[in-house]
């Protein structure tokens, strides 16, 4: 184990359970319940936390346990809804306010033929500590709104890689992964289903954002300016930005000052990523302090 990756384990945890949920918890507004801590459950989650900063190794190690032996000074690539799945099977197991009951449950359906067809999976079956039944899904989403004006609807936001928007994810969180029962053995019991979702949108440079129906008012925010309006950042050409990894979108690691570049080197590197559509950066400084997405063309 290395202790800085372990220590960036840590606060990949505390952000997936005490960072806002995306999603407005107010009642009705989704047709499912949005899944938010109880000041008490924070109070708890946040004291647990602070032990595992101090003795983060089970975490890293249940996070990362295909990591090779002897250890690397990074662990295997996780793609980033994966590990964060394993990080909240970690709280689920171990943390104090709720207990796993069952996770990534198969949904199979066997057909007259005797053909077995995958529907999808159930992420979480829980109890809190009132023994209350939930079925969370889980979802880390990030996306870039396109709207212009006052006004913006889910289908207004892109993922950065535009495979994605953020209406499809909401239409099948809620109208299919929310409706599943789970099958036997947790059949016999009534789970209450709620949305789970953590995540950052992304509002164009220089422009005010707009007020969005379903998405939780106090939400994370970025962001985002196209790569030929760079120079329009005050400090786009200081030394001072960082590239984020995408594993790394969730908590970006502390920077590095000393070993920042310009917004233009970044954007020069980008020719040779033909798939880097989005990229993002974070600033090393107190002007930029929020990630910022470099935009390239279509």
């Amino acid at each position: 184990m290395v202790p800085e990756l372990a220590a960036q384990t840590a606060r990949e945890l505390r952000w997936l359970l005490l960072s806002p949920p995306l999603l407005d918890t107010a009642p009705g507004v989704h047709s499912a319940q949005v899944q938010q801590f109880s000041e008490a459950e924070r109070s708890a989650i946040s004291a647990w936390l602070d032990d595992i900063d101090r003795a983060p190794r089970a975490l890293f190690e249940a996070v990362h346990a295909a990591a090779s032996d002897p250890p690397s000074r990074r662990p295997p690539s996780l793609r980033l809804g994966r590990r964060a799945e394993r990080l909240m099977a970690f709280f689920l197991r171990h943390g104090p306010t709720h207990r796993m009951v069952a996770a990534n449950i198969p949904l199979r359906q066997t057909s007259p033929d005797g053909d077995c067809t995958t529907l999808g999976e159930i992420d979480f079956l829980l109890q809190d500590v009132e023994g209350h039944a939930w079925h969370w899904e889980l979802a880390v989403k990030f996306f870039l709104c396109t709207a212009a004006g006052p006004h913006a609807t889910p289908a207004d936001f892109i993922g950065p890689d535009r495979a994605e928007n953020f209406d499809s994810k909401l239409r099948r969180m809620f109208d299919r992964q929310l409706r599943h029962l789970p099958p036997p053995p947790w059949s016999h019991q009534t789970w209450t289903p709620a949305a789970c979702a953590r995540g950052r949108l992304f509002y164009r440079y220089g422009s005010p954002v707009p007020h969005t129906p379903g998405v939780n008012p106090g939400h994370l925010q970025g962001r985002w300016i196209e790569r030929d309006r760079l120079d329009e950042l005050p400090q786009a050409s200081e030394p001072v930005w960082h590239v984020v990894p995408r594993n790394d979108w969730m908590c970006p690691r502390p920077l590095i000052a000393h070993e920042g570049q310009t917004l233009h080197a970044i954007a020069d590197c980008l020719d040779d990523a033909a798939a880097a559509l989005a990229t993002m950066v974070l600033g090393g400084n107190a002007f930029e302090p929020l990630p910022l997405f470099v935009v390239s063309a279509a």
